[in-house]
Order: structure tokens, then C-alpha cells, then sequence
């Protein structure tokens, strides 16, 4: 290997082995913690760089971290790879199909979640005094240019979020994961042009042209033409291996350098083909549940700590800190991205739910920091205001969950609560579908005047209602103002609901409620969520045999 002796190897290792136990250390301690892992890996990279290592101990940090371009070279290759997995992974948490499907108010409240922050956020960064400016030649065009990285907000972040406070389930936390969706979607490719357009040597209006409709042209055919190839590829190597995953993994990988490529030569940044990808991929129904929680956990835990840590790696952020602008840029970031959701809430007629919806968009996660240091990377920051960026991102990302929960303890109390239990309460069915339509018939419930059995598919066409732990819980809405509905059965057989964490189904809790009484449905989901995360009272749950003792216990426990 030309340039590559085996000194560059040992130091790669070694440097690979500190990285990953110290990451492992702290991103474990903040799980327990229910904090961002982002947050522990640019810690050990601070800890483990010029901030701390390197200004304390010099000779340990140039003996870890030896200052040749090769070694250098080496750590940052595996870094950018990192990032262009994390970006795959972004846009497989991404279900674009059935977003679509529910497009109106999401749209909305995404549509004035970027133009709101960009206005707010204008308003206050321009004004800041020029000295922050000084390696700008145009402090518009900067001021702007943050502005934009202001307006994306972080999916994986708000995902997380919602999942801990039991509401991801619900139609409330379908319509805040779409407009986020579409909010990463129009960010990204507000940003990818921006940053295409800002790094010519000369303006062109031709140029400009040319990137921006051949940006459209391949958005266009990836999401069409593009995830038919991909799912007939997933078929094909699903079939051809009994596990499915690495073949899987190879598509989407093979799948992220292609479109990675092609972006390239449009002109814009490799990261948006990464991410296009992912959503290409992950509208697939072939890619389960399962399998793309298998790909989030290798991407996260090896390829993306190495590029947060490796952030911390390269910058002094003492040096680099400045305590007003971190403050400053956290609060615009917070409240533009509030005030934006909140108005956008308020014209799509959701101001019931618009402070949480607002809240749900507040952190800035990881794709700031991925933003903010392309942008450095371009000369468009200088390392003040990047490390003020991050510093922002990574608060507004840790105060997200505690605010999130705080504002969703309206929905503790449940009231008007029917919990009804199938007759022997073993149920015999092959798939999903039969299963409702059984829960329903046994009870008079699946009359022709509700659609009832039509509303609960379409909603699990749209949100898959599977829990971990073998549970699941489809839901649907009645015309009739009737006390909020529990139908509880046991699966004789389980089945597959397409689960995260891939176990099949065994427990089924179908919910109905009425339109007047929407707000329980959050309630019910919330408290079946958190009990599906108990697993002391599922292993009691599934003791029980007797109608009797099921119903007075589900009784008892959601009414805690």
C-alpha cells in the first residue's frame, strides 16, 4: 500500500479502540439518561482533541493522534464515511409513501416551519456586530446562509422524543413526524442548492438554472423510477438469503455511492444523494421494521460516532467559544422554529395540539452539526460561529425530551374508558387484516353505516401500529359519540405486524374513539405504550387466562 506503512495502521487502531470505548462508556450512561448519544461522542472528541488533551497533556495527545497527513487522512476518510451513512440512515427514517398520503396539514405547517425560522432568524443575525462577520465578505449571504440551517430540525431527535412519551402511535405524532419529513426534505434541498450556488467562483444564472432543474429532475426519478429498481433489488437478494440483512445492507450502500455520484455531477453535495437514498429505500416494504432498526443501530453505534468525534477532533472549542453568540444562536434557532410550527399549527387548524407540535420541532440535532461544518468546510462559518451552532444543536436537542413530556401530561388522565375482552380471549388469525375484522365482528362492531373496519386498514396502511414486545395496537374512529373503546385479544398463533423490534405479535389492543373524543386516543396510545415497555407486566398480562382477570387488570393499569 503506497503512503500506508504499518505504523499508520497501529495508530488507526489505536486510535479506533480509544474511540469506541469511550463512546460506548458515555453514550451508555446517556441512553440510561434518555439523552442524545451526539451529545457523548463530540464529549470525547473534545476530551480526546486539542480542547482538553491536547492543551493538558501534548505528548499524549501527538502520541494518540500523531500530526501527519497520512494518519490525518486515514481517520477522516472513515469519518466522512460515517456521514454519508448517518445520512442514509436519516432518509430511511423517512416514509415518504405514506406522508404523501397525508400531505395537506403537514405541508403546511412544514412550509411556515422554513420560511418563518428563516425570516425570525434573519432578523436577529444580521444585526449581530460586524466583528462576528470579519472573515465574510458579504455579511447578508452568511446571515442567510445561517438562517437556513436555522429551519432544519431533527427528525431522529423528535422520533426519540415522542417514542418516550408514548405518543409516536398516534394521529398527533403521524402529523409532527410528516411535517419534520417534509421539512428535512425542503431543507436539504434548500441548503444542497444554496451551497452549490455560494461556492462558484462567479454567479451564473445558467448554472444556477441547470443545478437547480437537474436537482429536480433526479429528486423526481429517485423517488419514482428509482424505488421500483430498489425494491425489485431487495426481492432478489431477500429471496436469494434466508437472513436477508446483508444483502440488504449491500443494495443501500451500493444504492447511497450511486446516487452520491450522480449528485456530485448535478453539483450539488454527495450528502443529499446519501440521503434521497435512504428515503428511496426505506419506502420499500420489503425493508421491515426490524431490518432498518438493525441498520440505524450498526450506523449509530461505529460509523456516526466517528465522525462526531472526529468534529472534536479538529477544533480547540475553548478557543473557539464564545458564550453570548452560543446563547444567542440557541435562542433563535428555539424560538424561530417554535414561532414556525406554531403558525403553521394555527392555518392547518391544529391549534388543540399546536404547542406540542411547536415543541416537536424545536432541536437541531445532528444534521446542524452536519450542516454547520459542510459550511465551514466551504469557508461560509468561521469555527465561533460553528461551535456556536453545535453548542446550540446539542442544547436544544437534551431540553427537547423533559419539555416534550412536561407538555404531554395533559394527556394522563383517561376518562369514558370501555375496556372489552374477545370471548375466551384467544383469537385465531393468519394476518393483521383478519384479526381486526374479527375483533370487530365479534362485537356488532363492522357495520356498513361507520367504515369502521376501512378506517382502522387505512390507518395502518399509513402507521404501522406494532409495539415492541409483541403488541400492537390498530386504532380507528367511530361516527358515534360512544365511550372510547379497548378491544383486547391474545393471538393463538403470533403473527408478523411488521414490529420494530421484530418479534411477532401476540398481544392486540384495538382502539376506537369517537370524533369528540379524539384527545383519548393519545391518552390510550400513551398508556399502552408505556406499559408495552414493562416487561414485568406483560410477562403478568400473559398469566391470566380469564376474561374476568384481563379486564380488571388492563382496568387497573390504565387508569393509573
Amino acid at each position: 500500500m503506497i503512503g500506508i506503512d504499518e505504523s499508520n495502521i497501529f495508530y488507526l487502531l489505536l486510535q479506533l479502540s480509544i474511540i469506541f470505548i469511550l463512546s460506548n462508556l458515555i453514550n451508555s450512561f446517556l441512553k440510561k439518561n434518555k439523552q442524545p448519544t451526539i451529545t457523548g461522542d463530540l464529549l470525547v472528541g473534545i476530551f480526546l482533541g486539542p480542547t482538553i488533551l491536547g492543551s493538558f497533556f501534548p505528548k499524549i495527545y501527538n502520541f494518540i493522534f500523531p500530526q501527519n497527513l497520512v494518519q490525518i487522512a486515514m481517520l477522516d476518510t472513515l469519518g466522512w464515511f460515517g456521514l454519508f451513512l448517518v445520512l442514509l440512515s436519516t432518509g430511511i427514517e423517512v416514509d415518504f409513501s405514506s406522508i404523501w398520503k397525508q400531505r395537506k396539514n403537514a405541508l403546511v405547517i412544514s412550509t411556515l416551519d422554513i420560511i418563518v425560522p428563516i425570516i425570525f432568524s434573519m432578523a436577529f443575525i444580521y444585526f449581530l456586530p460586524n466583528h462576528y462577520f470579519e472573515f465574510s465578505s458579504n455579511k447578508f449571504i452568511t446571515s442567510f446562509f445561517i438562517s437556513v440551517i436555522m429551519t432544519i430540525s431533527a427528525l431522529p431527535i423528535a422520533i426519540r422524543a415522542l417514542r418516550e412519551v408514548g405518543i409516536m402511535k398516534s394521529d398527533l405524532g403521524f402529523l409532527i413526524i410528516s411535517a419534520l419529513t417534509i421539512n428535512d426534505i425542503i431543507g436539504w434541498i434548500i441548503f444542497t442548492l444554496l451551497l452549490s450556488l455560494f461556492s462558484l467562483q462567479f454567479f451564473d444564472w445558467k448554472i444556477a438554472t441547470e443545478i437547480i432543474a437537474y436537482t429536480g429532475i433526479f429528486t423526481f426519478l429517485a423517488l419514482n423510477v428509482g424505488k421500483k429498481i430498489v425494491n425489485w433489488l431487495f426481492s432478489k437478494v431477500i429471496n436469494q438469503d434466508s437472513d436477508g440483512i446483508q444483502g440488504v445492507l449491500a443494495v443501500l450502500i451500493s444504492t447511497g455511492v450511486i446516487f452520491g455520484l450522480i449528485t456530485l455531477e448535478i453539483g450539488i453535495h454527495t450528502l443529499f444523494g446519501f440521503f434521497i437514498a435512504g428515503i428511496v429505500a426505506g419506502d420499500s416494504p420489503i425493508f421491515t421494521k426490524s431490518a432498518r432498526n438493525t441498520v440505524h443501530n450498526f450506523v449509530y453505534s461505529i460509523f456516526a460516532s466517528l465522525f462526531f468525534v472526529n468534529i472534536g477532533l479538529k477544533i480547540n472549542f475553548f478557543e473557539s467559544f464564545n458564550l453570548f453568540l452560543a446563547l444567542f444562536i440557541t435562542f433563535v434557532g428555539i424560538a424561530g422554529r417554535y414561532l414556525g410550527a406554531w403558525i403553521g399549527s394555527t392555518l392547518s387548524r391544529n391549534t388543540k395540539y399546536r404547542n406540542i407540535i411547536s415543541i416537536a420541532h424545536t432541536p437541531g440535532g445532528e444534521m446542524h452539526i452536519v450542516v454547520s461544518l459542510i459550511a465551514l468546510s466551504f469557508d461560509l462559518l468561521n469555527k465561533e460561529l460553528f461551535v456556536a451552532i453545535v453548542f446550540a444543536a446539542i442544547l436544544s436537542s437534551i431540553i427537547n425530551g423533559p419539555w416534550l413530556a412536561i407538555s404531554s401530561k395533559r394527556f394522563t388522565y383517561l376518562e369514558n374508558l370501555e375496556i372489552l375482552i374477545y370471548p375466551d380471549v384467544k383469537l385465531e388469525a393468519q394476518y393483521k387484516e383478519e384479526a381486526i375484522y374479527k375483533l370487530l365482528n365479534i362485537f356488532n362492531l363492522n357495520t356498513l353505516e361507520t367504515n369502521i373496519l376501512e378506517n382502522i386498514l387505512e390507518k395502518e396502511d399509513i402507521v404501522c401500529s406494532a409495539l415492541e414486545n409483541s403488541i400492537a395496537i390498530p386504532k380507528g374512529v367511530v361516527e358515534e359519540n360512544t365511550k372510547t373503546r379497548v378491544i383486547f385479544a391474545r393471538l393463538e398463533n403470533p403473527i408478523n405486524w411488521n414490529s420494530l423490534d421484530g418479534r411477532l405479535t401476540k398481544n392486540i389492543f384495538l382502539i376506537l374513539t369517537s370524533k369528540k373524543e379524539e384527545e383519548n386516543q393519545i391518552k390510550v396510545i400513551k398508556k399502552i405504550t408505556n406499559f408495552s415497555k414493562d416487561c414485568d407486566s406483560i410477562k403478568y398480562l400473559d398469566l391470566l387466562s380469564s376474561e374476568k382477570e384481563i379486564e380488571e387488570y388492563l382496568t387497573r393499569k390504565f387508569s393509573i
